[in-house]
């Protein structure tokens, strides 16, 4: 029995988006001038998950074809993207230019903030992604130095 977002994810790969991993993402992004990956939540948990792949397709008609390439994770791919690009709210479009980071939707946007973030995106400056934060070692086992 298929899900919702099973359904989904299906119909995006109908239009010819991209299903990605997050092993595979670096190969596919460097390709791809302007690349969009949807990150994909439990619908369950987050209902709105299941909003992007309806509402990315109806944004993407404003633009020039061609404009953006388009990606989408499943669940657990989703979540080690976002790990990656500290992605700590879902749904999340991430968005990348040959490879580098420009930045990130998360939520469900009113129609001409989400268009205009979207346009934002196409000048935006590159940039490091956020991190969720630093991990720490220890460099040696035996207390202070």
């Amino acid at each position: 029995m298929t899900s919702p977002l099973d359904n989904l994810l299906a119909r995006l790969a109908e239009r010819g988006y991209h299903a990605v991993c997050a092993d595979g993402l670096d190969a596919l992004a460097a390709d791809s001038h302007h690349l969009i990956v949807m990150l994909n939540e439990d619908p369950v948990k987050y209902p709105e998950v299941l909003d992007n792949p309806v509402i990315v397709p109806e944004v993407l008609r404003e633009f020039p074809a061609g404009t953006f390439d388009v990606a989408y994770a499943d669940i657990t791919e989703s979540r080690k993207i976002a790990r990656r690009f500290g992605v700590l709210k879902f749904p999340a479009l991430l968005f990348l230019r040959e490879g580098q980071y420009l930045g990130v939707i998360v939520g469900l946007l009113d129609w001409p903030d989400v268009v205009r973030a979207f346009a934002d995106k196409l000048t935006a400056e590159a940039r490091r992604p956020p991190s969720v934060g630093i991990p720490v070692s220890v460099a040696k086992q035996g207390g202070c130095a």
